[in-house]
């Protein structure tokens, strides 16, 4: 194997550092990297898996997922694929994945311009639905990680607002869940990390009701003159419940996530539907026993005129990133 050159090295290391702005459960960042002279190390955190809400780690190697395509989209944008050993230690399943510099290929941005517009919009969002040819688009995003997506028509609306309004229910009742998300909601400014009260609204005009996220400190961002009619939702769905399957789980999220950004929509997560095992196997249930749902997500337009949403705070590549 010919050995890697400075180059190799500097890029890798500029596809992690991309990875930093990968969407996770909470914004807790549950990773780290570790650089070598020939590869780069995602590691799971299993200091920031939460307790209540994700006893079984899923929703932390979801997570992990979405930093590992972020990495794969900066080499691709560098007009390099990725090569990625997923999971490669039995003896080590906390190494999620080694991420090495593949063969040239056409450079392609659009994705990674993407990775530095996307924000997660728990705002109303307009009447007009995205296109069918979009959500379309968006499926085949989903796919292309063995992943499924499942659109709520709107007929099942109901059903699913009343299944995400008693997962609510049950975390604010549950005092481990409740705990993890006053924990993930107060942080400091120096942790750089939690969902902090300038990315949420206050509620009302929802289609679905969002959770509260605002137990300590109330949320700073307007909700603007949106209606919510043309929200969209969707739900991932795996095929097994292996932590394979929540990782590529993960790697779907991101890949969907940046394509509708590249596509003038936003998004936020339903996460609350997954974090409660009854409700988890209730929408199991609905789809026939067939598949296991991963996450959920509110797509729609951004409405005209809106004041962008701040980004969300991001650890250091220093606090994350080991070098060799």
């Amino acid at each position: 194997m010919t050995k890697p050159g400075r180059a190799e090295i500097d890029q890798i290391a500029e596809a992690t550092i991309a990875a930093l702005r990968a969407p996770s459960i909470l914004n807790t960042q549950p990773w780290r990297w570790q650089l070598s002279s020939a590869h780069a190390e995602l590691w799971a955190d299993r200091t920031r898996q939460l307790p209540g809400l994700d006893p079984d780690g899923r929703l932390l190697l979801l997570s992990c997922g979405t930093a590992l395509h972020h990495a794969m989209v900066a080499l691709r944008a560098a007009g390099f694929t990725a090569h990625v050993e997923r999971r490669p230690d039995p003896a080590r399943p906390d190494l999620v994945a080694r991420l090495r510099r593949g063969p040239s290929a056409p450079p392609d941005d659009e994705l990674y311009r993407a990775i530095y517009q996307r924000r997660t919009d728990r705002r109303p969002f307009a009447d007009e639905p995205p296109t069918a040819a979009v959500v379309e688009e968006l499926r085949m995003a989903v796919e292309r990680h063995a992943v499924h997506l499942y659109a709520v028509p709107p007929g099942e609306l109901t059903a699913f607002a009343a299944a995400v309004a008693h997962a609510s229910a049950v975390e604010y009742d549950d005092a481990g869940m409740r705990d993890d998300v006053l924990a993930w909601t107060t942080r400091t400014r120096d942790d750089r990390d939690g969902v902090t009260p300038r990315s949420v609204t206050p509620p009302g005009r929802r289609t679905i009701a969002p959770r509260n996220l605002s137990p300590a400190r109330p949320s700073a961002l307007a909700p603007g003159p949106g209606q919510d009619r043309g929200t969209v939702y969707a739900i991932l769905v795996i095929d097994t419940d292996e932590p394979r399957d929540w990782l590529a789980a993960g790697e779907a999220l991101s890949d969907v996530w940046l394509t509708l950004t590249a596509r003038g929509l936003a998004a936020s997560p339903i996460s609350e539907v997954i974090e409660v095992e009854p409700v988890r196997q209730a929408l199991r249930r609905h789809f026939g026993g067939v598949g296991f749902p991963a996450i959920a997500l509110r797509i729609g337009v951004p409405v005209t005129g809106a004041d962008p949403v701040p980004p969300a705070v991001r650890r250091s590549g220093t606090d994350v990133i080991g070098l060799p």
